[in-house]
């Protein structure tokens, strides 16, 4: 029996001993993936979905280009006296009497003098880094360069920072709280425990701000791995 074809062919006028004289068809054809009814589609590969974006190299890229030049801005050797030192002066002083004014909450002696914070059994002086600055910058970026919406990644960067300050003032608290009572444990929780602690709290805030969207794209790969037949 003769089966039609309807691939690409290249005929030769070569003789059939079944009908004569007739043109045999030397089909060339190409084996073609069919998905129809009761076929099972093959999986697509989820590497793209399922990998952390925090491995990408263009997520690494943004983040450095947004955290570079503020860490650069912040930690620049300013000459003292000039414009800039000045204000971030008055910064440091702003931000120890907001920290003096929770300190007093539990030591009501306790007075705010430019950027230290002064009682009488111990005092304390805010300085950089004493503003979880650079972890606040850090974690500013990390959460600029991840891929969400725009004006949820500028809610959540906001909402983040708030957050990790309030974190940073209960860590100043406790540090003048052990310059008081521990006095001897005061340089190495202030220089050990203390920054540990605000790192790993940055760590926790950034892994809860983007547990949503890490969640969906694990579940568009799962979604494609696991396809249904048609």
């Amino acid at each position: 029996m003769l089966r039609k074809c309807d691939a690409p062919a290249l005929c030769t006028g070569q003789s059939s001993p079944f009908q004569g004289k007739k043109a045999t068809c030397i089909v060339r054809s190409h084996k073609k993936r069919r998905v129809g009814r009761g076929l099972r589609r093959e999986p697509k590969p989820a590497q793209d979905r399922s990998r952390s974006p925090l491995l990408s190299l263009p997520y690494l890229l943004v983040a450095l280009a947004v955290a570079a030049p503020l860490l650069a801005v912040y930690f620049y050797p300013y000459a003292e006296g000039g414009v800039i030192a000045a204000r971030i002066q008055s910064y440091l002083a702003a931000y120890a009497r907001i920290a003096g004014a929770v300190v007093g909450l539990f030591q009501p002696q306790v007075v705010v003098n430019g950027t230290t914070i002064q009682g009488p059994q111990f005092s304390m002086q805010i300085v950089k880094t004493c503003d979880a600055m650079d972890v606040n910058i850090l974690l500013a970026a990390a959460l600029a360069a991840f891929p969400m919406r725009l004006w949820r990644r500028l809610v959540v960067a906001l909402a983040s920072v708030l957050l990790l300050t309030s974190v940073n003032m209960g860590r100043l608290c406790a540090l003048y709280w052990v310059g008081v009572h521990a006095h001897a444990w005061f340089d190495r929780v202030h220089q050990t425990v203390a920054p540990l602690f605000i790192v790993a709290s940055a760590l926790a805030i950034f892994l809860i701000a983007t547990q949503r969207r890490s969640g969906a794209a694990k579940n568009a790969a799962s979604a494609d791995s696991n396809p249904s037949c048609d």
